[in-house]
């Protein structure tokens, strides 16, 4: 079925989806907060189409054929009435806050239904090198990795990240093999033989399709965590030097597109869209994370005026704050322009 879909089509619909997502999340907060929304566009201008007017909002049809925008009235303007900067400032938070709010839940849901109808989420030894650390504890093909020092383990990194986190140090690994479940103590060397790694095991990732509902609204909520927490510590990892500079290259939108249209392909050729839902999932929570980074435009930006207003008791001047997102907007779109020519030049995956 996916196959007989153009891929740049589904691509688009699947990005632009997320992004009006986001934007219906500002919307439906405003409305419910009685924050007059002076337009709600489908698509990007230029506008087309004034499509209808309700309760003071006009809804278009516009030229771009890909998410939405909201437009709220008196954005930057305390002084009109019913507008977005004279609401107080837990209602401004709200609002600021729906549109991370609504990618988030939309990540739950396709996360938990992924998990609830078949996800890989099972680490499985594909091979043991010989004369490995892994031969030498006893691993054999076929053995599911279950736990690692206590630790669930998931995916193949979080194995790996474990593993390179305790070079030299013992681990214990709990193994299901069969019917059996078996202790087996591994120590990863500090030092390997190319194509191989620490342990000496090539891993892979096995589905698991017997979660209940709940159980699958938990992995969903451990997976969003867990997104979360590798895009908070990222800056200490590339510090520290865990993570090579070249791996943690943020990507704009053509890198973003080239990602995506891989994920279609993939899902088109085994005809499996489960695996569009973990794409989606991932998608949904990186958007959600990346506006709420404190930069001028962006909705974390606006909410850090909010919050410097609740801490001096007084806003800063409207003039000076519009001044400062007209700023960080113009540096945000040369940033973007920026990653996109890198992801033109040194492209995420081979062109």
């Amino acid at each position: 079925m996916l196959s007989s879909i153009p891929g740049w089509l589904i691509t688009i619909l699947f990005l632009g989806s997320l992004i009006f997502i986001h934007e219906l999340g500002h919307f439906v907060v405003a409305r419910i907060a009685r924050v007059r929304v002076a337009e709600f566009g489908f698509g990007y201008p230029p506008r087309l189409l004034k499509l209808f007017e309700q309760g003071g909002t006009l809804f278009s049809l516009n030229a771009i054929p890909f998410g939405g925008f909201v437009r709220l009235a008196g954005e930057d303007d305390p002084g009109v009435p019913g507008g977005f900067a004279s609401a107080r400032r837990g209602t401004r938070a709200a609002v600021l806050l729906a549109g991370v709010g609504a990618n988030l839940l939309t990540a739950l849901i396709v996360f938990t239904f992924g998990f609830k109808i078949g996800w890989p989420d099972r680490v499985a030894v594909a091979s043991v090198s010989p004369a490995s650390p892994a031969q030498a504890a006893g691993l054999q093909q076929g053995d599911v990795i279950l736990q690692a020092d206590n630790q669930t383990i998931h995916q193949p990194e979080d194995l790996s990240s474990l593993t390179y986190g305790n070079l030299g140090k013992p681990i214990l690994l709990e193994v299901g093999r069969g019917s059996e479940r078996l202790s087996l103590r591994i120590t990863p060397r500090t030092s390997w033989p190319t194509n191989q790694g620490p342990m000496g095991i090539e891993m892979q990732a096995e589905l698991v399709n017997n979660y209940s509902w709940g159980q699958a609204l938990q992995r969903s909520g451990e997976t969003i965590e867990q997104q979360t927490l590798l895009i908070v510590t990222l800056p200490i990892k590339l510090i520290q030097g865990q993570v090579a500079p070249d791996q943690a290259r943020p990507i704009g939108v053509v890198g973003l597109y080239d990602l995506t249209v891989r994920a279609v392909q993939t899902a088109q050729q085994t005809d499996q869209w489960v695996i569009l839902l973990q794409w989606a999932g991932l998608i949904s929570t990186a958007l959600a994370l990346g506006n709420l980074l404190p930069i001028p435009a962006l909705d974390g930006g606006r909410l850090l005026f909010v919050v410097i207003e609740a801490v001096r008791g007084r806003r800063v001047p409207p003039e000076r704050e519009q001044a400062v997102h007209a700023i960080g907007f113009a540096l945000l779109i040369g940033l973007m322009l920026y990653i996109s020519y890198l992801d033109l030049v040194h492209p995420i995956l081979p062109r």
